[in-house]
């Protein structure tokens, strides 16, 4: 029988797995049944592996990210330094449970802090979800609110816990936190790319860098990611819509081989990558039609 391991290789770019030192201690995602879930081909963590692990180990690491760098609007400057599954362990937001994000890279004079997703969409805000009680720790809006379980007087419910979001969110989107904003400006999945550009915000004021919010997507039709990234990740009303910039992974892979040394590494990596997007493109055609119900 197959084992996890052997599974998730197979399921990896080979160039990318000496981006991993220990494969056990590895922070994976994993399912319910506790496998690994980097051995689908659906899976954002493989995917973010295959191209992120690549340029990691890759010998054009630092002239890649600096023309990414160049693209997102920080300066450029090497050398690179690539961590997958980064975890905020100085807790710069104040959040209980440290932030994790895909990958973070750093230079000399900027941070890029990069969150990846494939055939997903960005995560909401837990806060408005019922309780056991069924009543919410949030109404819905940025306004003065008492969270019942708690009972705690705040605008929102995260800052009454001591998470640090609307000390970075007038900085970074414009918002006046002094006023009202019902709805919530980040409501459904702009909450995940708020919350990557202020954790970008805080790295940079904290290590004294310019620093960027990535999101890297796999560019195709059937994604939600990709058809978000289309309009705008964050709401059109908000101020700040450059705070996090998308960008796929098809984009970077060309840029790889605009600036790369290594044509036939990057060449293979874009028809690996091409090909894992049209497997699962073709998976989550194949899910949506299985689960349809016909009309009455």
């Amino acid at each position: 029988m197959i084992s996890d391991f052997e599974a998730v290789r197979g399921n990896l770019f080979p160039a990318s797995h000496g981006a991993i030192e220990d494969w056990k201690t590895f922070p994976w995602h994993r399912d319910r049944t506790n496998r690994i879930h980097a051995h689908k081909v659906h899976s954002s963590q493989a995917i973010a592996i295959d191209v992120f692990g690549t340029l990691k180990t890759s010998t054009d690491r630092d002239r890649i990210f600096d023309a990414i760098a160049e693209r997102v609007g920080v300066a450029p400057g090497g050398p690179w330094a690539v961590t997958l599954e980064w975890t905020d362990t100085d807790r710069l937001l104040g959040e209980p449970r440290p932030t994790q994000v895909d990958a973070l890279a750093v230079g000399s004079k900027a941070a890029l802090v990069i969150e990846c997703k494939f055939t997903e969409p960005g995560g909401q805000c837990s806060q408005t979800a019922a309780l056991s009680s069924g009543e919410r720790q949030c109404n819905g809006g940025y306004a003065d609110q008492i969270n019942p379980r708690n009972g705690v007087r705040a605008h929102c419910a995260l800052t009454g816990k001591g998470i640090r979001y609307w000390e970075y969110i007038p900085k970074v989107f414009e918002l006046d936190p002094g006023v009202d904003h019902t709805p919530c400006p980040f409501k459904g999945d702009t909450y995940q790319w708020m919350r990557n550009a202020v954790l970008a915000a805080a790295i940079g004021e904290h290590r004294n860098l310019q620093a960027a919010a990535l999101a890297a997507f796999a560019d195709h039709p059937s994604f939600p990611t990709a058809r978000k990234a289309q309009r705008g990740l964050v709401d059109p009303g908000l101020t700040g819509q450059g705070a996090i910039t998308p960008i796929s992974y098809q984009q970077m892979i060309e840029i790889a081989r605009q600036v790369g040394l290594d044509q036939e590494l990057w060449s293979g990596l874009s028809a690996w990558v091409d090909q894992k997007i049209a497997k699962a493109a073709s998976r989550s055609v194949s899910t949506r039609s299985s689960t349809s119900v016909l009309p009455n």
